[in-house]
Parts: C-alpha cells; structure tokens; sequence
C-alpha cells in the first residue's frame, strides 16, 4: 500500500516536493536546537525544540490545543474561502468592465495600501469579541492580493490567442472559457497562496484583540506569562499550516494548469 502511495505521488510529482520540504524541516530544527542550546544563554530567550516539545504535550494533555485548534480553524475555513471568492470576482469585474475599474480601482488599491491588521481593535469595537470581528479582519487582508492578481493575470492573456479566438467567431464567454482564464488561472493560485500566508496573520492578529481562544489568544498569553515554549509551539503549528496550505495550493496549480509545467 504504501509502494502504491509512493508511486501515485510520483506520478503527480509530489514526491520531489516533499523531499524538499522534509530537508528543510530537519536542517530549520537541527539549527534551532544547536543555536537554543549552545549559543542562548537562557530558555525564556530561545526555548530549544525539546522544550517546545513538551510545551506542545502538555497543551495536548490539557487540552488547550484542541480548543485553540477549532476556534482558529473556524475563523479560517469561514474567512478564507470568502476572500477568496471575492477577490476573484472583484478581479473579474475591474478587468471586464472599464468604468468599474475607473470607479473602483483607486478606492481598493488606497484600502490595500492600508495597514488593516492597525484598524483591529476598531474592529473589536464595532463587532465585539468573537467570530465577527476575525471573520471581517482575515477577509480584509487576504481578499487583495487575490484582487491584484486576478486583476493582472486576466489583462495580461495572450493577446494572439484572444484574436485567434475571435477569428473563428469565439463569444466572449467562449474566449473567457477557453484562453483567458485558463491563462490565469495559475497567477490567481499564486495570489491564494498569498492570501493564505496573510490570513493566518489576520487570525493571529485578530485573536490577540478580540477572542478567548485560539492560536493568536495563546500566543499572547504565553508571551505575557514569558512562557516562551508554549508561545514558539503555537508558532510552529502555524508555520506548519502555512506550509501545508502552500503545499496544497501548488499541488492545485499543477492539476488546473498542467501546461505551465511541461
């Protein structure tokens, strides 16, 4: 069975990917442990991966993580996939009609340039503690990069394609179909890749103002009790999240627009 797993994930070239991606595991954790240990003075400064490994036992034991875990999952899976969707048809709308972007196009790009992750605690203020105000938060900061890429990858389809298309009496739907979003399809999954990377600091952001649980809600609290075990385990769960979900998404890219890896 597992000869069997091996070879499935050859086929679809997953196999190099997680070849890499194990290489740096171990050479990021055989670093830490040498620099927490030989060259840190003090664990409240640098806790080595041995001591991170308890902190992470004792969550599990206490079950704190468990309840962390579901309340930053459920602001993620709410979130994310919005922002997502919205971002693809905010794209599609600025690059398809010119007077929506005209309109549209300065106001998002002045609201993209803002520090939204500052605005929190008004968010806080105006949805309350709870899922509201990390739902708005991560929409907030992972829905422009999506926009921008969209946006982009849709204008810059290859224009000898789009003629061509036109030549043989293509629709618009048809030329849309057929050249221009499967054109973009892998830039957009560059900008969800993006996205992913800023919702998960949205949601740790989001948690520190507003929330009684979840991954952010920990990490504070461990940073004000200087428990810096527990707080570095909570960054490696997320580092590991971000890594899957960039895994996940390339895997994606690879099966919606093989072409681009002939």
């Amino acid at each position: 069975m597992m000869r069997a797993l091996l070879a499935y994930l050859e086929r679809h070239g997953a196999v190099p990917t997680l070849v890499r991606s194990a290489i740096s595991f171990v050479v990021v954790i055989a670093l830490w442990q040498l620099i927490a240990t030989q060259f840190v003075t003090s664990s409240m400064l640098l806790a080595p991966p041995s001591e991170v490994l308890k902190a992470l036992v004792n969550e599990i034991q206490g079950g704190m993580l468990w309840k962390n875990t579901i309340a930053t999952s459920i602001s993620l899976a709410v979130a994310f996939p919005i922002s997502v969707v919205l971002g693809v048809f905010i794209g599609l709308a600025l690059c398809s009609n010119r007077l929506v972007s005209m309109m549209f196009g300065p106001m998002l790009t002045a609201l993209s340039s803002i520090p939204i992750i500052a605005l929190a605690p008004l968010f806080v203020a105006w949805l309350g503690l709870g899922y509201a105000s990390k739902f708005v938060l991560i929409g907030m900061v992972a829905v422009f990069p999506v926009i921008v890429t969209t946006e982009s990858a849709l204008r810059s389809a290859d224009a000898d394609l789009i003629e061509a298309s036109r030549a043989f009496n293509a629709s618009g739907w048809q030329v849309f179909r057929t050249v221009t979003f499967p054109y973009a399809v892998s830039f957009i999954i560059g900008g969800v890749r993006v996205a992913w990377a800023r919702a998960l600091v949205g949601v740790v952001v989001a948690e520190f103002f507003g929330s009684f649980a979840g991954y952010g809600y920990a990490i504070m609290a461990a940073g004000q009790t200087f428990d810096t075990a527990t707080l570095l385990a909570y960054v490696f769960i997320l580092g590991v999240l971000g890594l899957v979900g960039s895994l996940l998404l390339e895997y994606a890219e690879k099966r919606l627009a093989p072409w681009r890896y002939v």
